[in-house]
């Protein structure tokens, strides 16, 4: 591994630990270090934006201005449920954009704790529907990263369950789908993750369920969940994450249920990698991504 690389992968480390580096802090501290975090991606001059109300939900249209289709992109943000905004996803948004040509719709959801389950999960659903609503589109995939990769998988279970159309695609970017804490890899791998992602479970996990139990509260905790009638799944997890056993469990119980899905486990990567655009790794997962979403969407 060269020199740049790894120094481009410490940096990667130390914007996720930037994230809990107020371990007494707020809800609302931990907001702002989520929004600086974001904030080193900023949105670039190829990139067209357009604040959306998509069906009473706050949103972002997101394409390359080289780009005009009829498919598109549901992206849902992570951040625990409790911090992360629509407008910090617009860059990985664009790349999304411009790797698969298709639209992108950046869901800004309620969060926790102010609005629990099912209140994000329900901003989801509504703004998936506004896409698939919306006149010339013929083709819509859900796409979050680590608790929005909770949201969408939730999504397509309540989506099947209610009797509407699923998505075409799934993309999950470190998808937090277990609120138990029972993942062995919490703990296994906790030595290098940077984020205390055990204890990240366990609180913002509780404030997203509000006492419920996770495993009785499947549309919340997706993992136990029926997964059968999937549509094709691409899941993408770091070696260095605390949550690499989410995305692993998750991905068999799909193929055990006759579902198309596939991971892709980035060697050396930390949680939530393809965010860091800085990153070759992120770049080239984004590739990988828009690769899987233009078959699909197709």
């Amino acid at each position: 591994m060269s020199r740049t690389m790894t120094t481009d992968i410490q940096r990667a480390r130390d914007l996720l630990a930037h994230l809990v580096s107020r371990p007494d802090g707020t809800i609302q501290d931990y907001r702002d270090l989520y929004d600086e975090v974001l904030a080193t991606f900023p949105l670039p001059a190829e990139a067209s934006s357009e604040a959306v109300d998509a069906g009473g939900v706050p949103s972002y249209w997101v394409r390359d201005r080289a780009v005009e289709s009829s498919t598109v992109a549901v992206l849902v943000h992570g951040g625990g449920w409790c911090m992360g905004t629509a407008a910090g996803y617009q860059e990985l948004a664009h790349r999304i954009s411009a790797a698969a040509r298709c639209r992108v719709l950046v869901v800004d959801y309620r969060l926790a704790p102010e609005h629990p389950y099912p209140e994000p999960l329900d901003d989801v659903l509504t703004a998936y529907r506004f896409a698939r609503s919306q006149p010339g589109v013929t083709s819509v995939a859900l796409v979050g990263d680590s608790s929005g990769g909770g949201l969408v998988t939730g999504a397509v279970v309540a989506l099947r369950e209610n009797g509407e159309t699923p998505p075409d695609a799934l993309v999950l970017m470190s998808p937090l789908v277990d609120l138990t804490g029972e993942a062995a890899s919490l703990v296994e791998r906790a030595d290098r993750d940077p984020l205390p992602a055990r204890a990240l479970v366990e609180q913002m996990g509780g404030a997203f369920l509000a006492g419920r139990d996770p495993k009785a509260t499947p549309l919340a905790s997706p993992l136990w969940a029926d997964l059968h009638d999937f549509p094709p799944t691409l899941a993408l997890v770091g070696t260095d994450e605390g949550l690499y056993d989410d995305a692993v469990r998750l991905i068999d119980k799909i193929v055990a249920a006759g579902g198309e899905a596939t991971l892709e486990v980035g060697e050396n990567m930390v949680h939530i990698w393809p965010l860091f655009s800085f990153l070759p790794q992120a770049r080239a997962a984004t590739d990988l991504i828009g690769r899987f979403l233009a078959k699909h969407l197709a």
